[in-house]
């Protein structure tokens, strides 16, 4: 029997977290960033956040933590990932989130801006913990 409709794949293979952007948000509003991303930015010790609202997508940029906004990017699980609490952020822009999501398709711009889309965004609260 002939094959007569081939899809290529265009995705391809899983990039290891080491080698892409892993950044997710949850119900506490806390912001977690892999340490690719982290050093992507070029290990700040702080952020600015930033939102499009008519976007809804958050703005992240390093800082320093002499800057008036910043927010500390705080090391958490060894140093491998990084966190942000974003509380006040989120009350003021009035962004609500139910369960932990993790960002599809984060982006650097061409402006050095980390774009976290709130409309792609994936449910990750209900993975099985590692042992």
């Amino acid at each position: 029997m002939a094959i007569l409709h081939w899809e290529t794949f265009k995705g391809g293979p899983t990039k290891p977290e080491n080698q892409a952007f892993a950044i997710t948000i949850n119900h506490k509003k806390v912001l977690t960033l892999n340490k690719f991303t982290v050093k992507t930015l070029n290990n700040p010790e702080a952020v600015i956040l930033m939102f499009d609202k008519k976007e809804s997508v958050i703005g992240v940029v390093p800082s320093n933590m002499r800057e008036k906004y910043a927010f500390p990017l705080k090391p958490k699980g060894g140093g491998l990932n990084f966190v942000v609490h974003t509380a006040p952020f989120c009350r003021h822009f009035n962004i609500r989130i139910d369960k932990t999501e993790k960002f599809d398709h984060p982006e650097l711009d061409d402006q050095g801006v980390l774009r976290l889309d709130l409309k792609n965004t994936h449910d990750v609260s209900n993975r099985k913990k590692r042992a």
